[in-house]
């Protein structure tokens, strides 16, 4: 049975702490209300972007990554599907993406009528570098490249790739805002990023996204192509750009805006990123010390990346894949809302995307390295007697479950 009240022994940990989400910053709760008693909710009801609050929030956005130019919309994957639209893809366009991210990813591919070429991943969550060479070419104009569970791909190389093949990147960073590569923003090395405001990223506003780009024709493409109808661009921060005039009309209003309510619960919490990523950072580096020393796999990081670790990913490795689903429902059961990629249902495995009907792909690399891999969010309101349950519990499912030829480390 499923616990849902842990027992005293435990300090009065309940499952739920587990799963908590970032509550709305009081700063952003008045807005929303200031908002909701002006009834002015549609980002294009004042006359100037400073009337504005998703306009407010682009140009605060674009200031915290550096870049000259953002655009708010309903989700990360409107902000991939418009990225993909503004750098030229279009039906039978071949789109080079990761085999192991989220499905909507492919799925923002798919809907475009464009193909999607899958580029295999390494045992750290990363797309493998070999293969994108190998597939990289004039057929694949664009790479839709996933940061995905904030693992940061290796950017240096990818973008000597590209640029050798006058290969357009669009940075999928819905699991990386506040992430950074040397001391680059993640998401700014593309052509554009892309970035979620769902609740289960480090800002939330439920739902929202963000499109990032230091390219102007990009920029007033994709403002057009997210519903700025007739002269509404002027309200936006960059109306100053002759390039309006010359798009006008010129591209269909697929009508994805982000409307000022999003953009007032989002807006505050900009200031609590850095603050949110050294929070991460602190859980994970435990969590990362303590699991290791059970024997657990987890994959190695890069010198360059400082990373926002919101999610745990680790290997059993003496475990059958029969026996990593018994691991997984002994510590479900225990409160921890521990999943794995070989169930049927997991959206984040590629040989679950049946949409995709015969073009699913043959990808043994990332299959094998997907198998036997727990996942599971961390909220960031976990405290210390969190971060130890998660590691006993670990421990205790592991003992229980190891073939008895196996020490279990800590036992």
């Amino acid at each position: 049975m499923t616990i849902t009240n842990i027992d005293a022994a435990n300090e009065g940990i309940s499952a739920d702490d587990f799963t908590r989400l970032e509550p709305v910053p009081e700063a952003g709760m008045q807005r929303a209300m200031d908002i909701m008693r002006s009834g002015k909710l549609f980002r294009y009801g004042g006359k100037r972007p400073e009337d504005c609050e998703v306009a407010l929030l682009e140009r605060d956005f674009a200031d915290y990554l550096g870049v000259r130019h953002a655009l708010g919309v309903s989700s990360c994957t409107q902000a991939i599907e418009l990225a993909l639209l503004a750098c030229g893809v279009e039906a039978g366009t071949r789109v080079l993406v990761p085999g192991f991210t989220f499905t909507a990813v492919p799925s923002a591919i798919v809907v475009l009528g464009a193909e999607p070429v899958f580029v295999e991943c390494t045992d750290d969550y990363r797309i493998d570098l070999e293969d994108l060479e190998r597939k990289i070419g004039d057929d694949t104009p664009v790479l839709l490249l996933s940061h995905m569970r904030g693992h940061i791909c290796e950017m240096d190389t990818i973008m000597r790739l590209c640029q050798a093949r006058g290969v357009k990147v669009v940075e999928d960073a819905a699991h990386a805002l506040g992430a950074r590569w040397h001391d680059q923003a993640v998401g700014t090395f593309g052509r554009v990023g892309c970035f979620s405001f769902q609740s289960n990223k480090i800002i939330n506003a439920g739902e929202g996204g963000m499109l990032t780009t230091d390219d102007e024709q990009i920029i007033v493409k994709a403002i057009y192509l997210s519903g700025a109808y007739e002269t509404n661009y002027r309200k936006h921060f960059n109306a100053d750009s002759a390039l309006f005039e010359r798009y006008a009309g010129q591209l269909p209003a697929h009508n994805v805006r982000m409307n000022n309510l999003t953009a007032a619960v989002a807006r505050p919490q900009l200031a609590l990123l850095d603050e949110r990523g050294h929070r991460y950072r602190q859980m994970y580096a435990y969590l990362e010390q303590h699991l290791s020393a059970l024997g657990l796999e987890l994959p190695r990081a890069y010198a360059a990346e400082t990373r926002i670790p919101d999610s745990l990913q680790f290997r059993v490795p003496q475990l059958s894949t029969e026996q990593m689903q018994a691991f997984i429902a002994q510590a479900r059961d225990a409160g921890l809302p521990l999943s794995g990629f070989a169930d049927p249902n997991n959206a984040r495995a590629f040989y679950n995307w049946r949409y995709l009907g015969k073009a699913i792909p043959e990808l043994p690399q990332t299959r094998r390295s997907l198998q036997n891999v727990c996942d599971m969010r961390l909220s960031s309101t976990l405290q210390q007697r969190h971060l130890d349950y998660i590691v006993s519990t670990v421990r205790d499912a592991l003992a229980a479950l190891a073939p008895p030829s196996v020490k279990v480390a800590g036992q």
